[in-house]
């Protein structure tokens, strides 16, 4: 798999009260997040993203949720959440990926994701 572009999207969720932006990185529009959720389930939490392809070509993603503590250090390197995921996407497909926190510590999360090449 080739990059298609040195494109890398990346969108942050926090909690109310947190000033963190929902999206940053260059060319975060390359996919569209349609909505972020965060519900805590037994004292921990969990994710849930909706992103859009926008174009009208098929295209592959690669995402990665990194869990945060209340001091935004990463919490659980090296759970499944950490390595990066593959989807594809049809055009002006939506889809719902999401991760459970890896320990009730989390507090916050980030969402990496990366346009990839169709082979």
């Amino acid at each position: 798999m080739k990059l298609r572009f040195p494109l890398i999207a990346a969108a942050a969720v926090a909690l109310v009260g947190c000033g963190t932006p929902r999206v940053y990185g260059p060319g975060a529009d390359a996919v569209d997040v349609m909505s972020m959720q965060t519900a805590r389930k037994n004292g921990a939490l969990t994710a849930q993203v909706q992103i859009q392809n926008p174009e009208d070509e098929p295209m592959q993603v690669r995402y990665r949720f990194t869990w945060l503590d209340s001091l935004g250090q990463p919490v659980g390197q090296g759970s499944p959440t950490d390595n990066l995921q593959t989807i594809s996407l049809a055009p002006m497909e939506r889809r719902f990926i999401s991760a459970p926190a890896p320990s009730a510590d989390c507090m916050d999360f980030q969402l990496y994701l990366q346009e990839w090449e169709l082979d």
